[in-house]
């Protein structure tokens, strides 16, 4: 078993009984849940987010480069058991594809958990791939892929973002193996096999997966959706981030 990098914020006086367990998308790892994690502490969660095999500090297992959309969703598999505890999972872009796997059952039976957050999700349907405003900074997928500081600020930030920010986020990504993509795009998720509480939360101003997208995949669940106004991609990194994760302390309290 890979021993992942699982970093946990504790609160110092714990008011809730769900844990909150974050999963990253594509080229991040736990720390873009940093300040997110500390603020859900401050508000009594014990809070937890893991490194999905090769991002941040957790290591590249033997045969990585051929790693798919199905090792990914075993480590979160795995982040869910090192819990200890039925959280409520919160899955960011590709995070949230992973966790509709497992709540929809499509890579194995559904893991026990209080409740998910699908944030920014990749959709159920792959036709909603880069559905932007056409009056948007065009965003280049091969720069992408590269890693290009100022092609990863028109795809996942605010245009205004400081440049040391935006260099300190770039520095700590790191690329996909080739066939996580396609293979994301060929293992679906099924909404009608869900029976795990849910809550949609949609970027207005998401440049990957835009508010159609969002409003689609929460119908297709038939869970609320929040849409926070002027918001990017990478939520847990924007000014608007308060936003939802007050919806986020709601929605796990009632669990």
């Amino acid at each position: 078993m890979i021993q992942l990098e699982h970093i946990i914020a504790r609160p110092s006086r714990r008011l809730h009984r769900a844990p909150l367990l974050l999963i990253h998308g594509a080229w991040h790892g736990a720390w873009c849940w940093e300040q997110a994690m500390a603020g859900f502490a401050a508000h009594g969660f014990e809070a937890h987010a893991v490194s999905i095999r090769g991002h941040g500090d957790s290591p590249r297992p033997p045969g990585y480069a051929r790693s798919t959309i199905v090792q990914y969703a075993s480590d979160v598999c795995s982040a869910i058991a090192a819990v200890g505890s039925r959280p409520v999972v919160v899955g960011h872009s590709l995070g949230g594809l992973l966790v509709q796997l497992l709540i929809t059952g499509a890579v194995g039976p559904t893991p026990a958990i209080a409740g998910a957050v699908l944030l920014c999700s990749s959709p159920v349907s792959m036709r909603a791939y880069f559905t932007r405003d056409p009056a948007a900074e065009p965003i280049s997928l091969p720069a992408m892929l590269r890693l290009e500081p100022q092609a990863m600020r028109a795809a996942l930030f605010r245009h205004d973002i400081d440049e040391a920010d935006l260099a300190r986020h770039v520095a700590r990504m790191v690329s996909e193996p080739p066939l996580v993509t396609p293979s994301s795009m060929l293992l679906r998720p099924r909404p009608s096999a869900c029976r795990t509480p849910l809550l949609a939360i949609a970027a207005e101003r998401d440049s990957v997966y835009g508010p159609d997208a969002q409003r689609a995949t929460a119908a297709a669940y038939g869970c609320d959706l929040l849409m926070v106004p002027n918001a990017t991609h990478d939520l847990m990194l924007d000014p608007a981030w308060p936003i939802a994760a007050e919806a986020i302390e709601h929605f796990a309290a009632r669990l």
